[in-house]
């Protein structure tokens, strides 16, 4: 069976999220919304609507990551590294004498 050839519109969404990607910001955006979907954290809560929230915030989320990793695999790496928070420089002090 052959495969469907790919829309006007799927191309122009693959385009639009490789650019997206391309670019710090957008991977700063990225991981931001990631982040916003919980995607690494658990998602049971008080209660059955509250777990299902999360659910569904997490599923928005494995979405991303998933075009993430068939679009551009690459770059997971370059936006995790991005945005790994920085240690904070040790303050040396200075002692009057």
């Amino acid at each position: 069976m052959a495969e469907q050839q790919p829309t006007e519109q799927e191309l122009q969404d693959i385009a639009d999220f490789k650019w997206l990607m391309s670019d710090h910001r957008g991977r700063r955006f990225m991981w931001r919304t990631l982040g916003h979907c919980k995607l690494f954290q658990g998602s049971i809560g008080p209660t059955d609507a509250i777990t299902n929230f999360n659910e569904g915030q997490r599923n928005v989320g494995l979405l991303l990551l998933s075009q993430v990793n068939d679009l551009t695999p690459s770059l997971y790496a370059v936006m995790a590294a991005e945005n790994a928070p920085q240690p904070i420089p040790e303050q040396t002090q200075e002692t009057d004498e």
